[in-house]
């Protein structure tokens, strides 16, 4: 199951564990939409995320609603002469559920949210943000992640240390949808390879497996691999295996 769950993304893995410092900025945002407060984070790539049938999307999100706590996927395009986003909403069996038409700037995104039967404002500030693009160290970013289980969503703590070229996760912290609380964080500082940057280095590093069970990526091997997590229904848990498991052939 677990080789599986890896299989679509090992054709881009292969070109990308190696060669992706220098290319991201993630921005993170908070603000509402119409009336619904809302997290929002993205990141802006300088070409595709690697997919043919997306050569123009040049952004890739997440974003919830606050009282809701359920992460959505986003994908879409940033116009670098007229400094504006579409964004798409990505629902089930990967429709367009609605979409963003934002003006960008790093303290704010201001524009409208519209489905089929309605259209909203959108107003968000700036919280933070994070960038390969200097030597500049830093610590404590917290990116909503995607996808989520039914009844927790994660939060990477990202950080970079001077003179790297790279950003990581050094933790993660498991939220508890009905409460928005941090239920367990687990930490990987002592892991010996990189976590939580090896596909697009801030989102799609979570793969779901059964129940409560997920993976978490790793830069172990040839072309990465994952950390295990799976829940403790005894101890009413997450347990966190340390030992990261390699993809393909080393």
């Amino acid at each position: 199951m677990k080789a599986k769950l890896f299989l679509l993304a090992t054709a881009f893995i292969l070109i990308s564990v190696k060669s992706f410092a220098g290319w991201y900025n993630t921005y993170n945002y908070t603000g509402l939409v119409g009336r619904y407060p809302v997290t929002l984070s993205f990141q802006i790539k300088e070409s595709y995320f690697g997919e043919p049938a997306k050569k123009r999307f040049n952004v890739i999100g997440v974003y919830k609603y606050d009282k809701v706590n359920h992460p959505i996927r986003l994908e879409g395009i940033f116009n670098q002469n007229t400094q504006t986003i579409k964004i798409y909403e990505i629902g089930a069996g990967n429709n367009i559920a609605a979409t963003f038409h934002l003006n960008f700037s790093l303290q704010q995104l201001t524009g409208t949210w519209s489905s089929s039967t309605s259209k909203l404002k959108v107003n968000l500030r700036l919280v933070d943000r994070l960038s390969d693009r200097s030597d500049e160290s830093f610590d404590n970013i917290q990116i909503l992640q995607y996808p989520s289980l039914k009844n927790y969503y994660f939060i990477g703590i990202y950080a970079k240390k001077s003179q790297s070229s790279e950003a990581y996760m050094r933790a993660l912290k498991i939220m508890d949808k009905r409460t928005n609380k941090t239920f367990q964080t687990f930490n990987f500082d002592n892991i010996e390879t990189p976590t939580g940057n090896l596909m697009t280095i801030i989102y799609d590093n979570i793969t779901i497996g059964k129940g409560n069970s997920f993976l978490v990526s790793n830069q172990i091997g040839r072309v990465g691999g994952y950390l295990n997590v799976d829940f403790n229904i005894k101890e009413k848990q997450f347990v966190l295996d340390p030992e990261p498991v390699a993809e393909g052939i080393n």
